[in-house]
């Protein structure tokens, strides 16, 4: 109800007629229709804000902010009773508190709080001064204009009310003695006939029974973006999100992404290739690269992947996470080890000398055994020929007749029968592929080795990270990182891959470009990636702060992740850009030179057994 109004009073004036006229927001109406709009739309907006709140908002947490002219018109006490027993937490603030009142950010962007703004006057000063505190975004907004003669179109208008992604005006007409309370939304990206925005969209008049619910209350404003036209800055260098095909046309895993919402949502993109390659940084609190594009220029929506940072989700609005990225470094395959040492390689330094203790040790001591319990004559004799076993030589053994000698050396032919198959198999395969010394697989071992890290300057964190990490592996990495100025755009890693393969550089970038390179290149056997990654994050398409279908756009690209659409499309332009892959491992086939050690063995026991033969014949 009215403060301080004589309903009666006003009553009477209604039904004698009473023909004065006065003045609302400079339009003259006849004193009747505003005495009637006191007593039927004053209960009218009364009762239709205490069913609203009470109702479809019950358990939301509600704000409630007035002007003066509404303080003194309803009786906001009444209301906050009226609710007290449903559980609805109720904040009441007036415009210049809420102006002047520091809020936390999450109390007033999202669903967390549901917002009510109460007034009779223009609110456009008070809203203008809003647009000031970027953290200002409700999803929920509720609208209750106190004067049918206000024009609610330039409010609407106002950019700090478009933010909202769910919108409900509410604003009581007279027509024919009759006062309604008509509902509104604001669909600013559908068209007239003429071309003109519909700022204001009726959806009904005020009835508790039809207006029952929030999907009743709050229309999509979105669900057909009506042909709109979004400005979309590319840079086509990011395979496999998105890069130039034959043709030359930008195509990619984000593209196809982006053209399914658009189809499904009916909006169009005007892609904007930048003219200069840098993905985005903010130094000394300015934007570069396609964040520039979105934050100085106008463009709408950014769809190559960027990753989540502070500095990003701080200034624009982002989708939910889409993409699980890391950067990865590269670096060339050591050299294989010379061919003639594989004679070696079928066993490990702590194999070879295990073998040759236990022959030294087996042989002696059966010879001394031999010898003291038996009196042989010749124990070095026997010794040489139970260590000759291993190299394949036969023995005499009548001179080791004893039961426990012959079960001992039937247990040492045993263990030389497997270690000969063992070595066998070893050396036929290290015959095939090539032994390659020990790889760098983390930061630390990068760090301290020879290679020099770099990158291409394209903008971005990694290179300021990297020199301003508490970590002292990944500040040495930064320290000593060499930035290649892009220069080539058809081949941007053209230059720096070259330096990997001459062994001088190692190169960090990101791994699915990595992955996707390293194929197309046909490098893989000449390089590999480092098991450790550097900086794990997300990828996720951005938008100016403060855009309503931020969240729309983010549950259509959500649904393209759970479905495996994303990851069908990933794998569609990989394989694509990959093709088949024909390289295997090995060369396949023996040659001269992987029997280069066996002619060295063979050579080494000619001579040997010829040395042998002239000492004997001296002796």
């Amino acid at each position: 109800m009215y403060l301080g109004a004589d309903v009666d009073a006003v009553g009477s004036e209604i039904r004698h007629g009473s023909h004065r006229s006065c003045y609302t927001n400079g339009s003259v109406v006849s004193h009747w229709e505003e005495l009637l709009y006191r007593v039927e739309g004053g209960f009218l907006v009364q009762d239709a804000l205490t069913t609203l709140v009470s109702g479809s908002l019950r358990g939301h947490n509600l704000l409630l902010v007035m002007d003066d002219h509404s303080q003194s018109l309803l009786d906001v006490g009444r209301v906050v009773s009226a609710v007290g027993t449903s559980y609805t937490p109720v904040l009441l603030a007036t415009q210049d508190s809420l102006l002047h009142t520091t809020h936390p950010t999450h109390h007033t962007q999202g669903s967390l709080l549901t917002v009510i703004l109460l007034f009779h006057n223009d609110p456009s000063a008070f809203l203008l001064l809003l647009a000031d505190n970027k953290h200002w975004n409700p999803s929920y907004l509720v609208l209750f204009c106190l004067d049918t003669h206000l024009n609610t179109t330039t409010v609407l208008s106002q950019p700090v009310i478009q933010r909202s992604r769910f919108l409900l005006l509410l604003q009581p007409a007279v027509r024919a003695s009759h006062t309604r309370l008509l509902l509104y939304t604001s669909r600013p990206i559908h068209h007239e006939k003429l071309g003109q925005s519909v700022i204001k969209t009726p959806i009904g008049v005020w009835s508790p029974d039809k207006f029952h619910s929030l999907q009743a209350l709050f229309p999509p404003r979105f669900h057909d973006f009506g042909g709109q036209v979004l400005k979309v800055p590319v840079l086509c260098y990011e395979l496999p999100f998105l890069y130039s095909d034959k043709e030359g046309s930008c195509t990619g895993v984000n593209l196809d992404a982006a053209q399914i919402i658009a189809k499904k949502l009916n909006f169009q993109m005007v892609y904007i290739q930048m003219e200069e390659v840098v993905w985005g940084t903010k130094l000394n609190g300015t934007w570069d690269g396609m964040f520039a594009e979105l934050m100085y220029k106008e463009k709408d929506l950014v769809i190559n992947g960027q990753e989540v940072t502070g500095d990003a989700i701080s200034d624009f609005d982002w989708t939910y996470p889409y993409w699980e990225t890391c950067y990865a470094i590269i670096l060339e395959v050591p050299q294989p080890l010379p061919q003639w040492r594989s004679i070696l390689y079928p066993f490990s330094p702590l194999i070879w000398g295990l073998v040759f203790a236990t022959t030294v040790v087996i042989s002696s001591a059966l010879a001394f055994l031999v010898h003291r319990l038996h009196h042989v004559s010749d124990p070095i004799g026997i010794a040489l020929q139970v260590a000759g076993v291993l190299l394949g030589q036969s023995m005499d053994d009548r001179k080791v007749r004893m039961w426990w000698v012959r079960v001992w050396l039937l247990s040492w032919w045993l263990v030389v029968d497997i270690l000969a198959v063992v070595y066998t198999g070893n050396l036929m395969a290290v015959l095939t592929i090539p032994a390659y010394p020990s790889r760098i697989q983390t930061a630390d071992d990068l760090a301290k080795s020879r290679y020099i890290p770099s990158m291409l300057d394209h903008g971005g964190y990694v290179y300021e990270d990297l020199k301003s990490s508490s970590n002292p592996t990944l500040a040495t990495l930064g320290k000593n990182l060499f930035l290649d100025p892009l220069t080539d755009l058809s081949d941007p890693y053209g230059f720096l891959l070259e330096q990997v393969q001459k062994g001088t550089h190692a190169v960090i970038v990101s791994y699915d470009y990595l992955i996707v390179t390293q194929h197309k290149k046909k490098i893989t056997r000449s390089t590999y990636i480092m098991d450790d990654k550097l900086y794990k994050g997300c990828f996720s398409w951005f938008l100016r702060r403060n855009t309503p279908y931020t969240t729309i756009l983010s549950d259509h690209l959500t649904r393209l992740v759970e479905t495996g659409i994303m990851a069908k499309i990933y794998e569609t332009h990989k394989g694509s850009l990959i093709g088949e892959e024909s390289q295997v491992r090995g060369d396949g086939v023996l040659n001269l030179g992987h029997l280069q050690s066996a002619f060295i063995v063979l050579v080494l026991g000619l001579f040997a057994a010829s040395l042998t033969l002239m000492l004997e014949h001296l002796v």
